[in-house]
């Protein structure tokens, strides 16, 4: 628009069953720039505490993460997130390392390859340090852009799935899928799903990786990749019925105060909702997408 605006951002975890949804935890977003000597004055004007280092929104998702499993009291298989998150292999190895599974839209510019390339640790020339590091065989193939390889796809490869029944009827899109190699830097890193959707309205593509196991019925990854919509429906309903965006605090203390009401509020409306039995936040039709038990998940 040609402006410049004023904002504050944060990284939020949701947690989503076929009971409900609500948001969990929060964490404000500094800028890196923030933490420089220009900046001194202004973080202590705002009144953030000297122990606060700059992170990066992944690292902030990883602290929520963490903090919820060492809580141990919500149990979940899934944790789900956007391109933001998904384009941080650093983050998807970490939520693995925690034995659960991911569900990330990453951008179409995301390399993958079908197969997994060889790799050696190339001979010693006998000059030098010898290699320790392996190295991709100068006949391996190329990776592919996730984007690429779903072009690429004959119609065939594509099936028809209902996402989801909402109130409005059936969601639905075409879907393939396939197995894939992620990178890891410049080398073959884990086995993932490359999950792809194509809109039956634009046919516009969202590209998907995942560490779900390779018999993981193409049911479930259908079903998860429209569970990004209660986290959304969080922000409308925190915006819309609990004051969440009316606020004017500049401060550190203001806006965890401000968050954790808002937070606080919205888990009492999901906790009443449910004792008094109103219809779920989660418009699942039994059976329609896995035919199974609703995992619950994370969303980042």
């Amino acid at each position: 628009m040609g402006k410049k605006a004023n904002c504050q951002a944060g990284v939020f975890v949701a947690y989503a069953s076929a009971r409900g949804y609500t948001l969990l935890d929060r964490r404000l977003y500094l800028p890196e720039k923030w933490f420089g000597a220009d900046y001194a004055a202004r973080l202590e004007a705002c009144g953030v505490p000297k122990e606060i280092a700059f992170a990066t929104k992944p690292a902030l998702g990883w602290e929520m993460l963490q903090d919820v499993v060492q809580a141990g009291t919500l149990p979940f298989r899934w944790v789900i997130c956007d391109e933001g998150f998904g384009n941080n292999p650093t983050l998807l190895d970490q939520i693995a390392s925690l034995d659960r599974w991911y569900f990330a839209e990453v951008p179409h510019t995301t390399h993958v390859w079908q197969e997994r390339p060889a790799t050696a640790v190339p001979p010693w020339s006998g000059r030098g340090p010898k290699p320790q590091h392996v190295r991709l065989l100068p006949a391996a193939p190329h990776a592919r852009t996730v984007l690429a390889l779903a072009e690429e796809l004959p119609a065939d490869a594509w099936r028809r799935h209902t996402i989801q029944e909402g109130s409005q009827g059936p969601q639905v899109a075409d879907f393939a899928f396939m197995r894939v190699v992620a990178l890891r830097g410049a080398l073959p890193g884990p086995d993932v799903w490359l999950v792809l959707r194509r809109s039956l309205v634009d046919g516009e593509i969202k590209t998907y990786l995942s560490n779900a196991p390779a018999d993981l019925p193409h049911t479930h990854l259908v079903r998860l990749s429209g569970l990004r919509w209660p986290i959304e429906l969080c922000f409308q309903v925190g915006k819309q019925e609990l004051g969440m965006g009316d606020y004017e605090v500049r401060s550190w203390r203001g806006w965890h105060h401000h968050m954790t009401l808002v937070l606080l509020a919205r888990a009492f409306l999901v906790r009443l909702q449910t004792r008094l039995k109103k219809s779920p936040c989660l418009d699942l039709a039994p059976g329609t997408l896995s035919g199974g038990p609703f995992d619950p998940t994370y969303h980042l």
